[in-house]
């Protein structure tokens, strides 16, 4: 039977195919279809769920130096510690799970930091223009070639000094806060600046001008009008900020500058890598974390950045 002549199913006949409307659904759509963007949306909730369920599960407390008494330090993976044991007598799988909340709360709480001061300073500068916008940069600018892990390394030790006797000193991760704090009010340049160049672009465009002549308040164009629209690089660069507040923290953490009473991936690495030939998995299993969580946002961000691109735009 000749089928050449058949007709076309209804749905293809009636119902056109169009791209999702909306820019945040086109985007998404977009974003979809990035491989490597997907990865890295698959590695990032990997580490987002091991931080949240993990230490639930975890086979030991994290704390727990049960082994070293037994003479089971340095112990190779088995039945009973499936990642072996650190010098210290730890359970490598345990601390490395809770290491992942740390992790987060380093990238989360730096790039909130720099977000907000970032969005500001950038907001300002690019409304209001003239000398504000002359003022605002030039102390950008100054931010920018600061040294800024050499800073974090000097205040971090000389801050421990200074609280050692003090009601501070009791404070729980407080060497862990005052690096998120650090490394949140020196990564804000590069919000500020794309911030900055999204609403000098934004502020002339049309639909802001049509706000104004309805008489929308100057308050509620800035929030409801440009800044939304100016989300989406920003968001690039907040996903780029926490694989790099991640690394920065493990950087810190390996040289002996972390906080002690934390319990972080990079001081894993500090702890162990002396060992590294009796007992690669203690260091092996962190510095694998660090790559996988850093990789994640990198590719996360990288998909970001070909979803929100304005050329791809259907």
């Amino acid at each position: 039977m000749d089928t050449s002549l058949a007709p076309l199913p209804l749905a293809d006949t009636l119902v056109p195919r169009h791209p999702p409307s909306g820019v945040w659904r086109q985007s998404w759509h977009r974003f979809r279809r990035n491989r490597a963007g997907m990865v890295g949306l698959f590695l990032v909730a990997l580490v987002v769920l091991t931080a949240v369920i993990g230490p639930f599960f975890t086979p030991y407390d994290p704390n727990d130096q049960s082994a070293m008494l037994r003479g089971a330090a340095h112990a190779a993976p088995s039945a009973g510690n499936w990642l072996g044991t650190d010098q210290n007598g730890y359970d490598v799988l345990s601390r490395g799970i809770y290491g992942a909340p740390t992790a987060l709360a380093v990238g989360l709480g730096a790039m909130v930091i720099a977000s907000i001061i970032g969005v500001l300073v950038g907001g300002i500068a690019g409304y209001l223009g003239g000398f504000a916008d002359e003022a605002l940069m030039r102390g950008t600018e100054f931010f920018m070639i600061v040294p800024v892990f050499v800073v974090i390394l000097a205040v971090v030790r000389l801050f421990g000094i200074m609280v050692v006797g003090t009601a501070l000193e009791r404070v729980p991760n407080l060497n862990l806060m005052t690096i998120i704090l650090l490394l949140g009010l020196f990564s804000w340049p590069p919000i500020a600046r794309m911030t900055r160049a999204e609403f000098l672009r934004l502020r002339h465009a049309e639909f802001v001008e049509a706000a104004l002549c309805i008489g929308t308040t100057r308050r509620e164009i800035l929030f409801r009008h440009i800044l939304p629209n100016a989300l989406p690089p920003l968001i690039v660069l907040v996903a780029l900020g926490i694989g790099g507040a991640i690394l920065a923290e493990a950087m810190v953490s390996f040289l002996g500058f972390g906080d002690p009473k934390s319990i972080s991936w990079g001081q894993m690495l500090f702890f162990n890598y002396q060992a590294l030939k009796v007992a690669p998995w203690a260091c092996l299993v962190p510095g694998a974390a660090i790559f996988v969580t850093v990789l994640g946002f990198n590719l996360l961000a990288d998909g970001l950045t070909d979803a929100f691109n304005p050329r791809l735009r259907a």
